[in-house]
């Protein structure tokens, strides 16, 4: 069985977590996210992990190199034979290339990416209403996400839309049960 692997795409607030650790647990797939990435190897104090520290305590952006470098470690992991989704990864053009070469080196490709399509206001509205009291859910840090988001989409949308069939739009203005099952429909097939 070839493993199948893709990327859940989207702005802040649309619910692409959400749908990755639902959809994984029911295909067997793993959910990868760099955030928790970062967070595995801050906290188990690992080479890349003191890497990134260092850029991160001086509020700079984590250079590529480690990021792809958490990634490609955490693919050669065996709980990844039947494939695993991207969630918030990759988030520029140079690591969506970085990440094809990564599933070429392991005979595999990305197979689909999900777009979750969420206009700006209900999204701003979303991230402004959320419960859990997240720290980076105070209004100037969300426009600056959202922000962040435009750029990230700028940068990584266009190469993915370069090949036809690989980008599937979800309206993600509905209910978590609806978007899942047409998350489920599109991943369903790549998993016979």
């Amino acid at each position: 069985m070839t493993p199948a692997f893709v990327v859940f795409f989207g702005p802040p607030g649309c619910g692409k977590g959400t749908q990755a650790k639902r959809v994984a647990a029911e295909l067997g797939l793993v959910q990868i996210s760099t955030g928790e990435l970062f967070r595995q190897h801050l906290s188990n104090q690992t080479p890349l992990g003191l890497q990134a520290q260092e850029y991160m305590s001086r509020g700079a952006l984590v250079p590529d190199e480690i990021t792809i470098g958490m990634v490609r470690e955490r693919l050669a992991e065996p709980d990844v034979s039947k494939g695993a989704i991207f969630d918030g990864f990759p988030r520029t053009r140079a690591q969506a290339q970085a990440l094809d070469n990564l599933l070429q080196e392991l005979g595999a490709q990305l197979n689909l990416v999900v777009d979750f399509v969420l206009p700006l206001e209900v999204s701003r509205q979303r991230l402004m209403g959320r419960q859990e009291g997240r720290p980076d859910d105070r209004p100037e840090v969300i426009e600056k996400r959202l922000s962040d988001h435009a750029q990230v989409e700028a940068s990584v949308m266009p190469y993915y839309r370069e090949r036809p069939g690989l980008v599937k739009s979800v309206d993600a203005n509905r209910t978590i049960d609806a978007i899942y099952q047409d998350v489920l429909a599109l991943l369903k097939p790549l998993i016979s």
